[in-house]
């Protein structure tokens, strides 16, 4: 009798995966056939694709079309995270490229392409060269494996993020390193990187702007003139969408304030298309949202300004920020230092500095901001070349 059960039960399942749910896949797909957002992997899912017969004589359909069933099959994210959590209890320590050690996630970064980040570093080093006059910085942030690289297993395969830093730095002698990591390895034990996602957090946001402030030649704020405003406690990022792991605490997302007061801002967004005025760096709307990071000045843009009202003293000059996004919660300190703040992102600019409204004769100073992983797998940086 209990055979019968479990024979029945096998059968049972096997008709659910192998028929009831690609029927099902396939009457959702054929009823909704347009563009459909995943919020989870911040993504677009692959567009129906199509038909026609040159399609079908090059092969290019039956491809298309798998990745297009792929990305809609029936409660998807549900067998992601059955097939993860199975691939735990095998016993895997690294799930899509992600070591989750010590409840916390990390991106496992194992190599990079030497040729390209080269060009990144001559491409910058030809900017700083024909602007002898600002001042150039650059500041290359370890991910969470560079500072708790010891906790993941051994022989793993990780590279080194530390001795990429040094080098990134011995090799662009006209720009001023600025070292973050020797601070960000003393407050390891710190909440500094976010659990769930790839991103450093406020604190660790504070940290690198204290480490800049000796580099770049300003005044910063102590830790303890900042007010803490807890402004969401259910982030899941990056790393929770690869691995839909449930077992490891969402994220708290932190805004630094001023306890007497922030100054006023007015923040110019130039999305390519228009540019509109806020008065605020947080884009609360976000929070509401599965993307709560972006909170912090809000999605990728090619330009972004930020004016802020300090007092002379305080004020160090113009800055520009060429940056990836790990320098969104960096900026809302550097404001309280600067009063022109121009954030400019190479992905979305393929013409001039000029061509989106930036004249280098504004600036006193440059900051390159990028993370590391990143950075080594940029292709955009080296545009810098002729711009």
């Amino acid at each position: 009798m209990k055979k019968d059960i479990h024979k029945f039960i096998t059968i049972g399942l096997f008709s659910l995966i192998s028929v009831i749910i690609p029927i099902i896949t396939l009457i959702n797909c054929f009823s909704n056939t347009g563009k459909v957002f995943s919020e989870n992997e911040n993504r677009y899912l692959k567009d129906f694709p199509e038909f026609s017969f040159d399609n079908i004589i090059d092969k290019e359909f039956t491809p298309d079309f798998e990745e297009y069933f792929s990305d809609r099959i029936f409660l998807r994210e549900n067998w992601i995270g059955i097939k993860n959590n199975f691939d735990k209890l095998l016993g895997k320590k690294e799930i899509k490229g992600v070591f989750t050690e010590n409840g916390r996630m990390i991106e496992a970064w194992k190599t990079y392409d030497k040729e390209s980040v080269e060009k990144n570093l001559a491409a910058m080093n030809q900017f700083a060269e024909k602007n002898p006059d600002i001042n150039m910085y650059f500041m290359l942030a370890p991910t969470a494996q560079g500072v708790y690289e010891d906790t993941l297993p051994e022989n793993c395969g990780i590279a080194s993020q530390k001795a990429f830093i040094k080098l990134c730095y011995e090799n662009t002698p006209a720009i001023t390193g600025i070292d973050v990591f020797t601070d960000l390895y003393a407050s390891r034990d710190n909440y500094i990187y976010y659990r769930t996602d790839h991103h450093w957090t406020s604190l660790a946001s504070y940290y690198a702007y204290n480490a800049a402030s000796k580099i770049m030649k300003y005044t910063p704020y102590a830790l303890d003139k900042f007010s803490v405003e807890h402004a969401s406690n259910s982030f899941k990022g990056t790393l929770y969408s690869k691995t839909l792991d449930n077992g490891i605490t969402p994220d708290t997302i932190d805004y630094y304030t001023l306890s007497n007061g922030d100054p006023s801002v007015i923040v110019k967004v130039n999305n390519g298309m228009e540019i509109k005025d806020y008065g605020s760096m947080y884009f609360r709307s976000y929070l509401e949202k599965k993307d709560k990071y972006s909170s912090f000045l809000g999605a990728n843009v090619p330009v972004l300004n930020i004016k802020s009202n300090i007092s002379a003293e305080a004020d160090n000059g113009s800055l520009l920020v060429i940056k990836d996004s790990y320098a969104h919660s960096l900026v809302p300190f550097l404001t309280k230092n600067y009063s022109n703040i121009t954030v400019v992102d190479l992905r979305y600019i393929n013409g001039t500095f000029e061509d989106v409204g930036v004249n280098l004769e504004d600036y006193n100073s440059v900051l390159f901001m990028y993370n590391v992983i990143t950075f080594s797998q940029d292709m955009n940086v080296k545009k810098l070349s002729f711009m």
